[in-house]
């Protein structure tokens, strides 16, 4: 490995500096919204900085380096997939636009104003589930990655795990959106740096000619054709095209970046040029991962190839540079998930359970407590479970589990009349359902009967998910018209405009 003492200077003076300026940031903390949005205050380009660095942390050079190395060039389709999605929220404000006028902080805030306040409980506490379970698996596939560039070895997995967690919690906890605002934009500058310096490091060892021999050599077709990808399929495709606009645009730490933004015109720009650059951000890890493939063979663990392959081709002084710069961005995605599931405690779980309102120093004490209990809880889960499938396809399935149900609440809460509060109920509810199977049946599907391994397909429940949700909605709110009638959003509510 070539990770030497230059390395260790840059990487510790850039981490030095990250928890400086995110500690510094706690002085324009004045109030709740400060905390949380960063007082509505953020500009395109810095909200494109932001969410661009908080949609590309290591564990998503991880997953999308391991989906590489075990699929081939075929999951380069899902770099178009993402910018599909990117773009027409963007282009038209789907969802978006409508959330940032209402000027809510988290997503279950609008259920509450569209249905009911039990609905906006049900809501926060599937979304502070599904979300915590989502980043479950980031600090272990990042203390992968920084064992293996640095050659350390899986022995001292753990103590890199507790380290960077201690850092992120540091200036997090503190700063809340204005620390991840601010070291976003650091750590966008030098992720984009590191990532061309890798790639052409890449691209000085193993070739495009080599790249495409192993691919044919291992895989096939179904190397270049994700249809015929045994890992894929017309199931995944359909729910992949779906969900990348609806995890998108309900993604917590995501929408977060929008409801930050000074106006919902600065929202929807924020996506739109977001997603200008997000097929290259998704391709490039996946082009290391088949990198790694050509160059080792395909006997190594999908999950340690990539991190291997940039450790051995990287020279001493740029290695450090890039792994700071992942690193960097590791701490943009942990930070602003933190502080999303946090808030999502704090405001749609413990206060709608709470006999009297919460204060705003109450609320943003809780949002600390729960970001550090949330730190521990990942650095044991994620030591201790074992992914049922691909890191990406966990993921998308825990992310699929919120997500779900928040479309079929939010997109026909914001865009039909009829939604009501049964059709809510119904669509969080099944829309947990498939994804909460597989992932209780997944750990058991060696003594399941052959009837019910359907189940445990990760592409049939993550589809399953999106359509039982809207079913859901449609049929409770038809169905209970009368009995229930819809609670419209009222224009006087929302200070003169409609979603």
């Amino acid at each position: 490995m070539n990770f030497q003492i230059l390395d260790w200077i840059i990487l510790l003076l850039y981490l030095s500096l990250s928890v400086f300026f995110g500690i510094r940031a706690k002085r324009y903390v004045e109030n709740m919204e400060g905390y949380f949005v960063a007082g509505r205050r953020v500009k395109v380009a810095l909200g494109s900085a932001t969410l661009i660095a908080t949609e590309i942390g290591v564990v998503t050079f991880m997953y999308f380096g391991e989906l590489g190395y075990v699929t081939g060039l075929s999951c380069f389709v899902l770099g178009l997939i993402g910018f599909f999605g990117y773009f027409v929220i963007g282009k038209t404000g789907f969802v978006v636009s409508g959330l940032r006028r209402l000027k809510v902080i988290t997503i279950p805030e609008f259920y509450e104003k569209r249905y009911s306040k039990n609905v906006r409980l049900l809501g926060g506490i599937l979304l502070f589930l599904g979300g915590v379970l989502n980043m479950g698996v980031f600090l272990k596939m990042d203390g992968i990655f920084l064992t293996e560039t640095m050659g350390f070895g899986p022995e001292v997995l753990s103590v890199v795990m507790t380290i960077m967690l201690l850092i992120v919690i540091s200036y997090t906890v503190l700063g809340g959106m204005f620390s991840v605002v601010i070291t976003d934009f650091m750590q966008f500058v030098v992720l984009a740096f590191g990532m061309l310096v890798a790639t052409l490091f890449v691209l000085s060892r193993v070739s495009f000619i080599d790249i495409g021999t192993a691919v044919t050599q291992q895989f096939g077709e179904s190397g270049y054709n994700p249809v015929v990808n045994p890992r894929f399929g017309w199931s995944f495709l359909v729910w992949m095209m779906i969900g990348s606009i609806a995890i998108s645009a309900l993604n917590q730490p995501a929408v977060s970046k929008s409801f930050a933004s000074e106006s919902p015109e600065v929202g929807r720009k924020v996506f739109l040029y977001t997603g200008i650059t997000l097929a290259g951000r998704y391709m490039i890890p996946m082009f290391w991962g088949v990198a790694a493939l050509a160059m080792f063979g395909p006997s190594l663990n999908p999950t340690t190839a990539m991190p291997r392959l940039l450790g051995a081709v990287v020279p001493s002084g740029f290695l450090g540079l890039m792994v700071a710069g992942m690193l960097a961005a590791s701490m943009s995605t942990y930070s602003a998930y933190l502080l999303a599931w946090s808030s999502v405690a704090a405001r749609d779980i413990i206060s709608p359970l709470s006999s009297k309102e919460l204060s705003e120093k109450i609320t943003i004490r809780l949002s600390r407590i729960i970001s550090t209990l949330i730190g521990i809880f990942i650095l044991v889960f994620g030591l201790y479970y074992e992914l049922p499938a691909t890191a990406f396809q966990y993921i998308a399935i825990t992310g699929a589990m919120y997500a779900a149900g928040a479309f079929g609440c939010v997109a026909f809460g914001l865009y039909w009349k009829r939604a009501n509060v049964v059709g809510a109920y119904a669509s969080l509810v099944l829309g947990a359902v498939a994804p909460l199977a597989f992932l209780i049946l997944a750990q058991f599907q060696e003594s399941l009967p052959p009837s019910a391994r359907v189940l445990v397909d990760v592409n049939v429940s993550g589809f399953l998910s999106f359509a039982l949700a809207t079913l859901g909605m449609i049929v409770g709110s038809l169905a209970s018209q009368r009995s229930h009638p819809p609670i419209l959003l009222l224009p006087d509510s929302e200070k003169g405009e409609s979603p």
